[in-house]
């Protein structure tokens, strides 16, 4: 009997090893992937209602992707240049794909003028068809059953044809577009003062900066970043932290830069070096002093992008009202 009982234990470990295998992979959650792109989230009537839209389809549908083990990962992403919308194979704004299909794979569209203001000519943006009517917003019960059918599994490769299938080509409508967004920036570009963010390595603070600068200031002053020493990358937790609260990538629309690859300017901002800051001439300078987050948890990096935010707000405004003389 006792040798019976020692031969039975490596069974019974055995058995408790499948059940525990088993509860893990049942607490790893199945993702689902939202990608919401957008031509402009600022002014744009259509992407800012889609954007809520959106939203509200997520928090009606979380009981049954919570209820399922599923987690929704939403990404938002600013298509700003022709490059983007060609690695993103963007036929047309917004866009909506549940892990990575279309959830109106036909393009309907129609004149935009919030867009066509930003560009300074004419363009057309996304036209929704949903139970046999058309809408300029997606409505929140055509995501919610997109998201339910993805979710159910149901979602076929034949309903959401991606064009893919052909090689992708930038619409002739979006080519218009930035074509005409990059001659209206070159003409506000000549008018505006250049501001630098500089630090040492131009892998962390001075990038936030430049992207803050660029999502929240563009219309007062053209931004760059730099350093006296580039890093192979920018640094990465800043890249994901600034993505989840802002929904830029830095990893797509900027790179580690010397002091010498950038324009004469007229504003230098150092960022806080703690040892020799880099010397760049300009005709107004400030130190922001902020402390380095490398290394440390995300709260402190959220923490400096939100003192950067507003510290590149208050620049703005006082570029402005003339409180700096440029």
């Amino acid at each position: 009997d006792h040798g019976s009982r020692q031969q039975k234990k490596p069974e019974l470990t055995q058995s408790n090893a499948r059940r525990k295998k088993n509860t893990m992979m049942n607490q790893i959650k199945k993702p689902v992937r939202v990608d919401f792109l957008y031509l402009d989230n600022q002014t744009c009537d259509r992407c800012l209602r889609a954007e809520e839209n959106l939203s509200q389809a997520l928090k009606e549908i979380k009981a049954i992707y919570d209820m399922k083990d599923t987690d929704v990962q939403l990404n938002k992403i600013h298509i700003s240049s022709k490059d983007m919308a060609i690695k993103e194979q963007f036929l047309s704004s917004p866009t909506i794909r549940i892990n990575g299909r279309d959830i109106q794979p036909a393009i309907l569209e129609s004149d935009c003028q919030c867009c066509g203001d930003i560009c300074g000519s004419s363009v057309d943006c996304r036209v929704w068809l949903y139970q046999g009517q058309e809408y300029t917003e997606p409505p929140v019960g055509l995501i919610v059953d997109a998201i339910s059918r993805e979710l159910e599994g149901q979602n076929k490769p034949d309903l959401f044809a991606m064009a893919t299938k052909t090689a992708y080509q930038l619409p002739e409508n979006l080519e218009e577009f930035f074509s005409n967004l990059d001659r209206t920036n070159q003409k506000e570009n000549n008018m505006k003062p250049k501001v630098a963010f500089i630090c040492v390595h131009n892998s962390c603070r001075s990038q936030m900066a430049e992207t803050l600068a660029k999502l929240n200031a563009s219309d007062v002053f053209e931004a760059y970043s730099a350093g006296t020493e580039t890093k192979p990358e920018i640094n990465q937790d800043a890249v994901r932290i600034i993505n989840q609260l802002y929904g830029v990538d830095m990893n797509l629309t900027q790179s580690s830069k010397l002091i010498d690859h950038i324009p004469e300017v007229d504003i230098v901002i150092k960022m806080g070096c703690n040892v020799i800051c880099p010397f760049l001439p300009s005709k107004h300078e400030e130190d922001w002093g902020l402390d380095d987050p490398t290394g440390l948890p995300d709260d402190a990096f959220i923490e400096t992008a939100k003192m950067i935010e507003d510290k590149v707000n208050d620049l703005a405004r006082r570029i402005k009202d003339g409180t700096i003389e440029v």
